[in-house]
């Protein structure tokens, strides 16, 4: 008979009984917590008990390895593109031969069975009796019982002689990662198949233009799943759909030593999901489906390392995912390093960003976001639900997407949102069930819908974006989200590359212009998308982004003349623009972080005026020398002043255009969080415009007779994101140009501005 315990019962119990090894209660109660509220402790493993044990290395040179995929996505470097063979990554990056030697020979001396190197060296797997696990990684083994799965628990933290460089990755089971396709629930208004899908998205462009997947590299697919599927409902699929394809081009590789299709009672939905839909879309694309026989992390973690080292596929997929704070450090790091590797050798990683809302982890109103997908080398797609308006269809934030910002990965470089941490989903697609995705399953036809359905349906666009670049002498795609962060931003297609999702919330994110959490960049036009892609290229300047001037003072009191430098940044794209006057006679340098990289002489007037592509001044100190003496300089980027807690009210102006608007702000600051609240009233139907201090913050839908409310929060959780300081900064509520209520100018600030 089992007996439920908590958490503080679990740890109580390991603490009083009699073990070798003192119970680490932080790394228990971590562990306990991350399972499910019915977990049980069935008690202390058994000595003679098989426990497997997963041991990774990391990556040799890894800051050389970090800053080449930089170069690789960024359009300034000479290395943009230039991917990695396999052989030549594991030349510069992989952990040496000796080092697995030294590993196993421990892992031998203590008991343990070498059972798999991978052909990475990234990850050894041994199997010993738990007594031995215990002594060799200074733990203690429990077993918990957790949604009918048996678990075996390190109530320690494991731990390897540190002179092996090695971490242990995982111990026994280890948690399961979870794929949840939505049953509809509501009636089905809109039920899509392939046809209406290209259509409805522009990959009927692509059609028309030839581009269908090749079965060449450039456009073959890697699925990454638990579990087989059937081939005769893969063909059912086909036929009915109108799909022409052969069986052969579809290949299921099993990672984990048996046949993935092994167990016929095993769930396969999801598999024959991402399947049906991947096969679908890119009709002439192979599809690798790298399958493992269950869903536990280490195994995922074993099949993006194969898909990776095997290096047949340019598009790698899996919408299978866990709450981010649920895995370890130590395999956080290990996926960090497949990734990394992928970037590296030209492979796109895309994954579900999940299909509860803002709150992947729990529903204690602390948002939270799943991982893989919030990897900042992942593209992360999130959801969207279509609706019928009239005639037409209108597309707004599907409630269940996935998105938010990391707890544990910072802002990439590339990241425009001025977010201290990744902020995801990058683009998006229809997710909701009840505009779902025609599915032949188990003998019949369901209709399904989730982020599930979204990301294999954005890797088969993928390689189609990547057969079209091919053919115009390009390589893949790899890292996708800086050029997609690039045709993002860019103004100059004749129609938009990404259809912006302005409406909805998935929570506590709301959609706005341009890029958000809940939708990314928003949903594809197929057709622009691929031509961007293939043919433009963004402008190597910074310009169309972000510009902020940074002011150079003078390093003592006897500098002569003045400078001032304007720094541009679009995505990866940098520059900065120097201008200098009434300098002395003589030769100079432009410094950064007192390394030289640039040299001028002023004119006659003592002035001069530079322009340096590729400087990207984040965190760095740039600074104007003679031959002798430093004269200018700028300091690196530093935290801004605390906010201090005040609370502001303030009515909005009415500007003439509309005599019954009225409207009204409020302002609050505590603990360095802004929130601003926009309410207003009398205003005719429509969307109207909230400017703060000259820049588009977000929107507000006016409805005539009712009162209209936009919230905004710097934290991003209570509301639209306020990625600017709103103190002495006007603020306008316009529609096409005319503004129909504004701010004084001091509004939130009396006297302080």
């Amino acid at each position: 008979m089992f007996v439920r315990l908590s958490i503080a019962a679990v740890v109580l119990a390991l603490a009083t009984s009699a073990a070798a090894v003192p119970v680490d209660r932080d790394a228990l109660e971590q562990h306990l917590m991350r399972l499910t509220t019915g977990a049980k402790l069935l008690g202390r493993t058994q000595a003679d008990a098989s426990v497997q044990v997963v041991v990774g290395l990391p990556w040799r040179n890894r800051a050389e390895l970090d800053q080449l995929i930089t170069d690789l996505a960024n359009p300034q470097s000479p290395r943009y593109q230039r991917f990695l063979t396999p052989p030549a990554f594991e030349r510069r990056f992989a952990p040496r031969p000796t080092q697995i030697v030294a590993l196993t020979r421990f892992l031998r001396a203590a008991g343990l069975e070498t059972t798999d190197v991978s052909r990475s060296r990234l990850l050894v797997t041994a199997v010993g009796r738990a007594r031995q696990v215990e002594r060799a990684l200074a733990t203690q083994l429990v077993d918990v019982l957790d949604g009918g799965r048996r678990f075996t628990v390190t109530s320690a933290r494991p731990v390897l002689p540190p002179e092996l460089g090695a971490q242990v990755v995982s111990v026994g089971a280890g948690v399961a990662l979870r794929s949840p396709p939505q049953n509809p629930a509501a009636p089905i208004e809109l039920p899509l198949d392939p046809a209406e899908v290209a259509r409805l998205y522009a990959f009927d462009e692509l059609y028309e233009a030839g581009i269908t997947g090749n079965g060449s590299r450039a456009s073959t697919i890697a699925i990454a799943t638990a579990f087989g599927f059937d081939r005769a409902e893969l063909q059912r699929f086909w036929s009915e759909m109108g799909i022409a394809r052969t069986p052969d081009s579809v290949e299921l590789i099993s990672v984990s030593g048996r046949s993935a299709d092994e167990n016929p009672d095993a769930d396969q939905l999801e598999t024959t999901l991402d399947v049906q839909w991947a096969t679908a879309m890119a009709p002439g694309a192979k599809v690798l489906v790298y399958a493992g026989t269950d869903a536990a992390a280490q195994t995922f973690l074993r099949i993006y390392d194969r898909v990776v080292t095997d290096n047949r596929a340019s598009v790698l997929t899996t919408s299978w995912g866990r709450c981010e704070g649920d895995h370890p450090g130590s395999y956080l790091s290990q996926v960090d390093a497949v990734f990394a590797r992928a970037a590296a050798q030209g492979i796109t990683v895309i994954v579900a960003s999940g299909d509860r809302g803002a709150f992947e982890c729990a529903d204690d109103g602390a948002p939270s976001v799943s991982f893989p997908a919030s990897h900042p080398y992942v593209l992360a797609t999130g959801g969207t639900s279509l609706r019928r308006d009239g005639d037409d269809l209108d597309e707004v934030v599907w409630a269940g997407s996935g998105g938010g910002l990391s707890a544990v990965y910072a802002a990439p470089p590339w990241q425009m949102t001025g977010d201290k941490m990744r902020a995801m989903a990058d683009v998006s697609l229809n997710a909701d069930p009840g505009s779902g995705y025609h599915l032949f399953y188990r003998g019949s036809w369901h209709v399904l819908g989730g982020t599930s359905v979204s990301a294999p349906i954005w890797a088969a666009l993928t390689a189609l974006v990547n057969q079209s670049r091919a053919a115009g002498g390009r390589g893949p795609l790899g890292l996708a989200a800086p050029l997609f962060c690039e045709v993002g931003l860019a103004s100059d297609f004749v129609a938009p590359a990404f259809l912006d999702i302005t409406a909805g919330d998935n929570g506590a994110f709301s959609a706005g212009p341009g890029f958000d959490l809940p939708t990314g960049w928003g949903v594809p036009h197929g057709g622009t998308l691929a031509r961007a892609l293939t043919d433009w290229t963004p402008p190597p300047d910074g310009r169309g982004g972000s510009t902020e001037l940074v002011p150079l003072a003078p390093v003592s009191s006897t500098a002569e003349g003045s400078a001032r430098l304007r720094f541009r940044r679009r995505c990866l794209s940098t520059s900065i623009d120097l201008q200098v006057r009434r300098l002395p006679p003589g030769s100079y340098t432009v410094e950064l972080d007192g390394a030289p990289v640039a040299s001028f002489s002023p004119d006659a007037r003592g002035g001069a005026m530079l322009s340096l592509a590729g400087i990207d001044l984040r965190g760095h100190r740039v600074s104007i020398a003679s031959a002798t003496r430093t004269l200018f300089s700028s300091a690196p980027d530093e935290e801004g002043p605390p906010v201090v807690d005040r609370e502001i009210s303030a009515n909005l102006i009415n500007t003439g255009m509309m005599a019954a608007a009225r409207g009204s702000l409020e302002y609050r600051a505590s603990g360095g969080r802004d929130q601003l609240t926009v309410r207003a009233s009398g205003l005719p139907n429509g969307i109207y415009e909230i400017r703060l201090g000259g820049e588009t913050i977000g929107t507000l839908t006016a409805r005539v007779g009712a009162s209209a409310v936009a919230r905004f929060d710097s934290q991003g959780t209570s509301g639209q994101r306020l990625r600017i300081a709103p103190l002495c900064k006007p603020v306008i509520l316009s529609r096409n140009g005319a503004a129909y209520l504004r701010s004084a100018m001091d509004a939130l600030a009396p006297g302080e501005c």
